[in-house]
């Protein structure tokens, strides 16, 4: 579990350290740094992608126990995002209760809540970006793989859903 652990540790930070490269889609090779992370691009503007993206998360279950606008506090720094940068924090009960509530799995709180972020490009695109969990998974063992897989896919489908309404 440690190891597992601190590998996945080791691969979020490195991704934060690459460069980012934009994709339309999540189908990137394992090799690739930037898989740890997952973009998609909405067709409208930041502030309609975030209302959709906001409505059709909570329509599905996800409780949204954070929107942090770091794009304002960036703004005070002279860092201007445009259209703005708000990353949302997120959990689904029925799939983080049963692993919180058994011990030894409570470690995955670390994780808990995943973040959406959706943010502007100089180019007028918007992005929405995330951890690609079911990645991660395979790095967990298998009861936690199980559940970061579903809860990967439910979020996946949620952005997807939300993207669709956006057009």
């Amino acid at each position: 579990m440690k190891l597992s652990r601190t590998l996945a540790s080791l691969l979020f930070a490195a991704s934060l350290a690459t460069p980012p490269a934009i994709a339309e889609t999540a189908t990137e090779p394992v090799g690739n740094p930037r898989a740890i992370v997952i973009d998609d691009v909405s067709h409208v503007d930041f502030s309609t992608t975030l209302t959709h993206l906001k409505q059709q998360l909570q329509a599905d279950g996800w409780n949204i126990v954070a929107e942090i606008n770091l794009g304002e506090g960036l703004a005070k720094r002279n860092v201007r995002i445009p259209g703005g940068m708000v990353v949302l924090k997120l959990t689904s009960g029925k799939n983080a209760v049963p692993l919180l509530k058994d011990e030894a799995t409570r470690y995955v709180s670390a994780m808990i809540p995943c973040g959406v972020s959706v943010y502007g490009m100089s180019d007028g695109r918007v992005m929405i970006s995330r951890l690609n969990a079911g990645l991660m998974a395979d790095m967990m063992e298998p009861g936690v793989a199980e559940i970061m897989r579903k809860s990967a896919a439910n979020l996946d489908a949620s952005i997807a859903r939300a993207l669709a309404k956006a057009h």
